[in-house]
Parts: C-alpha cells; structure tokens; sequence
C-alpha cells in the first residue's frame, strides 16, 4: 500500500460530519499534539527490555485487517 493511500486512510478518521456550509467565513488550524513527538532512539530502549512474546495469529488479526483496510475513496 502506498504512502498517499496510508495517509488518505488516516485523513478519514479526523473529518468531522458537518452542516454544509459550517465553515464558511472561518479560518482554521490544525496542529499535532507534543505527545506525537517521538524519541525514536529511547522507544527502542523502552522496546528492548519489554519481555520477549511468542509470535503467534489470532482470530482478531483478521477482522482488524479488514476493517483497516476498507475504506472509501
């Protein structure tokens, strides 16, 4: 999957529904959060001393595929 679809799915879960013509006349801003500000190097320490789990498929798997990878363009 390309990086513009990944994206275009993400886009989707921060629209709004709105009245048509709610944002009329407004100017509007977005920003991320501080906390999106990761320390890549300090995530993989905190990484490196989780305890080791085994790698195995659950049912789960499957359904959160789908529903992650369904979407309207």
């Amino acid at each position: 999957m390309s990086a513009w679809k990944r994206i275009n799915i993400l886009r989707q879960c921060w629209v709004k529904e709105l009245k048509p013509g709610a944002l009329d006349g407004r100017l509007w801003f977005s920003s991320d959060s501080p906390v999106m500000i990761v320390d890549e190097k300090k995530a993989q320490a905190f990484d490196d001393n989780l305890e080791k789990m085994e790698k195995k498929w659950m049912p789960s798997q499957e359904a959160f595929y789908i529903m992650s990878h369904a979407f309207v363009e």
